[in-house]
């Protein structure tokens, strides 16, 4: 670990995705990037794949060449937009949404073992200060981004 705060960031970043798939894959049968893509069909239901990739900090290709095996294990379900046939359209399948409902909260309720510890010893972290404080960071890093 550095003593710079943004290594220090981008390792902890690094550590918690480690976790986060080792403990999907074990008790989920989804990775973290599957999960993540989850994540975002979810919170933008019916996107098109131009949307999803750019949530997903991912190329169109990228984005479509992951959705056939989402939607074979009828997590996602692709259609198309009525209104632009060669828009497809990306949502949760309902048994998609239910894995992606237990395995958000499983993976909650471990890392909440970790920010307040059953030792009473071990010192609790603010969470909800903490990340107000990476939303502030996020949102001033936002505003800070340089033309193209």
């Amino acid at each position: 670990m550095a003593d710079r705060f943004m290594v220090t960031l981008h390792e902890l970043t690094a550590a918690m995705d480690t976790y986060a798939d080792a403990l999907l894959r074990r008790d989920h049968g989804m990775t973290f990037n599957e999960f993540e893509y989850l994540v975002v069909v979810g919170e933008h239901d019916r996107a098109d794949i131009t949307e999803l990739a750019g949530c997903l900090r991912l190329t169109k290709a990228a984005v479509s060449k992951r959705l056939p095996a989402l939607e074979a294990a009828d997590l996602v379900r692709r259609t198309v937009d009525p209104s632009n046939r060669r828009r497809v359209l990306v949502s949760l399948t309902a048994g998609g949404g239910q894995r992606l409902q237990a395995a958000a909260e499983h993976l909650e309720a471990e890392l909440d073992t970790v920010f307040h510890p059953a030792d009473p010893l071990a010192d609790e972290l603010d969470t909800d200060r903490l990340n107000a404080d990476l939303l502030t960071l996020f949102t001033r890093i936002k505003a800070k981004e340089l033309p193209q």
